[in-house]
């Protein structure tokens, strides 16, 4: 892949330039601690959850924990004290960034490249993690959750983020290409036409490759950059 070779750059955020699954781990402990409960899942198969569609997990945990339904049968309803849990972490600690993060975010900005963030995290949550790592206002364009309708895997926030782009850059057809952590991400990415790219750590659940049709996948966003 020729790495500049594009108009315009969208990355995710949570798990792709932040490293914030750890605590999106450590929030479900304690959620789930509050009610007397234990997560069984180490953070690898945690993961591996938690990249699924939001209706896969929710099953998955009213499977393990049927008490959790018993409270309330909507999991958005259940997971806004996770997320408010989740809020409580990240204002307490910095929030380092991912490996190769800073220097590709560097080296596209060297370059003039457009940059822009699509997140189904919420405005508050990115300015707390943006407080306590400057590097990242880097980056010009945020999209966060609240400014657009469905979350990934549809691919409105994209839709919305390749519409400001192709203003920017004065151009019909805006070549873009989109970096994710997960499939659905990568769901999203397709659906907007943008060139897919996975990053996948390797302590990380590695993906099939048949589910990645036309799509780069890389270890690290370090492996991107020329050597």
């Amino acid at each position: 892949m020729d790495l500049l070779a594009f108009d315009a750059y969208f990355f995710d955020f949570d798990g792709l330039l932040a490293d914030t699954e750890p605590l999106h781990h450590k929030a479900y402990q304690i959620f789930l601690k509050r009610r007397g409960l234990i997560l069984p899942w180490d953070f690898t198969t945690y993961c591996s959850f938690a990249h699924q569609p939001t209706e896969v997990f929710a099953k998955v945990m009213f499977d393990l924990f049927p008490s959790l339904k018993k409270e309330s049968s909507d999991w958005m309803v259940l997971r806004e004290e996770k997320q408010a849990i989740y809020q409580e972490l990240i204002m307490q600690e910095p929030i380092p960034l991912m490996e190769g993060a800073a220097d590709l975010l560097s080296y596209l900005s060297k370059h003039q490249k457009p940059l822009y963030v699509v997140t189904n995290a919420t405005r508050r949550q990115v300015v707390a993690i943006r407080r306590h790592q400057p590097l990242l206002n880097i980056i010009p364009h945020w999209i966060t959750r609240e400014d657009y309708h469905a979350s990934k895997p549809a691919p409105d926030g994209y839709l919305k983020a390749l519409e400001q782009a192709r203003e920017l850059c004065g151009k019909t057809h805006c070549r873009g290409v989109g970096f994710e952590d997960t499939l659905r991400g990568i769901t999203s990415l397709k659906g907007a036409h943008l060139t897919p790219v996975l990053i996948v750590p390797n302590n990380y659940p590695q993906p099939n490759p048949s589910a990645l049709k036309d799509t780069y996948i890389f270890h690290s966003l370090k492996s991107l950059l020329p050597t």
